[in-house]
């Protein structure tokens, strides 16, 4: 089971976003794990969305850049490899290059049940479906 909280943040105009999130234990090619904190995203069809002074800050390896869907149309993302502790096990992930908040997105997810209480501090939880 991987455990986070909903918070809450803010914006400009005053209006409360809830933002479910997760630490997640991260690695480049050199396997030293680091803790980044990542909202759930379900509209994300990816792995895993980190920001550059994290990827820089990991290390990780550039495999390139790829076209993506996103809210304004496709896109063009610069793409990186990493492995993530997920559910006990290390798993290789790719990484898109991102401004923003970190994101963790349905790739990742998929073979997991996602749970929110969808409140400032409910519970997140991501329980491992069983193999079938």
């Amino acid at each position: 089971m991987i455990a986070g909280k909903v918070k809450s943040e803010v914006d400009r105009d005053g209006y409360v976003y809830l933002k479910p999130q997760i630490a997640l234990s991260v690695a480049g090619i050199d396997r030293v794990f680091q803790m980044v904190e990542v909202t759930v995203d379900t509209g994300f069809t990816g792995w895993l969305a980190l920001p550059g002074d994290t990827i820089e800050e990991l290390g990780l390896t550039s495999y390139g850049q790829r076209p993506a869907n996103q809210a304004g149309g496709v896109g063009m993302f610069s793409i990186y490899g990493a492995l993530v502790l997920w559910h006990g096990e290390h798993r290789p992930v790719l990484i898109h290059r991102i401004t923003g908040d970190s994101l963790i997105g349905m790739a990742l997810l998929e073979g997991s049940e996602l749970t929110v209480v969808a409140k400032e501090d409910g519970d997140v939880i991501i329980d491992e479906l069983p193999q079938q």
